[in-house]
């Protein structure tokens, strides 16, 4: 499925979010146009607060050349959680305790958790989709779709 043909509730991962705000990166536009999906009807959309946090690390890390200073990190994750359109959702431990029984579940260890996690937090809020470039890291979930919005389009 393209993202083009998405309805419904849809979340969008860390990655695109990152993308979203680095203007140098190749998949910058096309991350902004995720995002403007929330202006099209028949789509809700949906970022966990995990996301946000995940993006700092990300942002001021040596992956980001140059590194974001943690000024323009905040800056970056605080306008995005304010976007109109766009809800975040909490975790809760009752989503922490879910994501522990998928990780038992799926023999998953480490920071495959944290997918776990957002995977718990789609299945309680009913969210069968997700926008990613880590597709691997929710494929063969039962009801949960993901999809990468940068496949077929010009990347790094």
């Amino acid at each position: 499925m393209r993202v083009e043909a998405v309805t419904g509730r849809v979340l969008v991962d860390t990655n695109v979010l990152i993308y979203a705000t680095l203007a140098a990166d190749l998949r910058h536009k096309r991350a902004l146009d995720v995002l403007s999906l929330r202006h099209r009807r028949g789509v809700e959309l949906f970022v966990s607060a995990q996301n946000l946090a995940e993006m700092y690390p990300n942002l001021t890390g040596p992956r980001n050349q140059p590194p974001d200073s943690p000024a323009l990190a905040r800056e970056k994750i605080r306008s995005l959680s304010r976007l109109r359109g766009l809800t975040v959702l909490p975790i809760t431990l009752e989503v922490v305790d879910t994501a522990l029984d998928l990780c038992v579940e799926g023999a998953v260890t480490r920071q495959g958790y944290f997918d776990r996690q957002i995977i718990a937090l789609m299945k309680r809020e009913g969210i069968p989709t997700i926008l990613t470039e880590n597709v691997k890291d929710f494929s063969g979930v039962a009801g949960i779709t993901p999809i990468n919005p940068f496949d077929g389009h010009r990347r790094p």
